[in-house]
């Protein structure tokens, strides 16, 4: 299989008419919202330019789209690998100073969408991992309000015991203390 890059790109001026190369019907084609670039890494030679509509972009973006099994190269409605890596053709690399501007910008493209993919997937993980510290976190606090509520009403039920305990300590001694001193009652 070729190594190939594929760019997304905006549609070009002259191509704001252009139909979805992708879409199997030629009856019903849909406008395409995109280019999707494809390019040899070795040799930097653009390989194909089909458009896409929103659809097959989404299918792109979700590796659905169909490829070649030969050469890895999209396929499109129009396309016929017949000769796919059959020729035994050596592709060879682009030197630095051959490369054009487009094909840098290209890459830079390329390179940054990569870059923002990987960074929204890092938020999308740190998002869910604090969704999930949340959710726990609010759980346990939770729990520890009610264990605390449980232990409150355990010790006003304490309390309301020592009282009642208390009130009958000093019942008794008052009840002693006229006893042994009947001389204090009759004052």
């Amino acid at each position: 299989m070729k190594d190939l890059l594929y760019v997304v790109l905006e549609l070009d001026e002259w191509s704001k008419d252009e139909t979805c190369d992708f879409c199997p019907n030629f009856n019903k084609r849909n406008k395409a919202v995109c280019q999707i670039r494809t390019r040899n890494k070795v040799s930097n030679r653009i390989v194909d330019n089909a458009c896409a509509c929103e659809e097959c972009k989404e299918k792109f973006e979700n590796s659905e789209l169909a490829k070649c099994e030969k050469c890895g190269e999209l396929k499109t409605r129009m396309s016929f690998h017949y000769n796919c890596l059959e020729n035994g053709e050596k592709e060879l690399p682009v030197l630095p100073s051959e490369e054009r501007a487009s094909t840098r910008y290209e890459k830079q493209i390329n390179s940054l969408q990569e870059k923002l993919k990987d960074t929204e997937w890092t938020i999308q993980e740190e998002r869910e991992a604090h969704e999930d510290f949340m959710e726990k976190s609010e759980e346990w606090g939770k729990r520890q309000k009610q264990e605390l509520l449980e232990e409150i009403k355990r010790l006003r039920e304490r309390v309301k015991q020592l009282e009642e305990q208390n009130n009958q300590s000093i019942a008794q001694v008052e009840v002693k203390e006229t006893k042994t001193w009947p001389w204090k009652t009759k004052k």
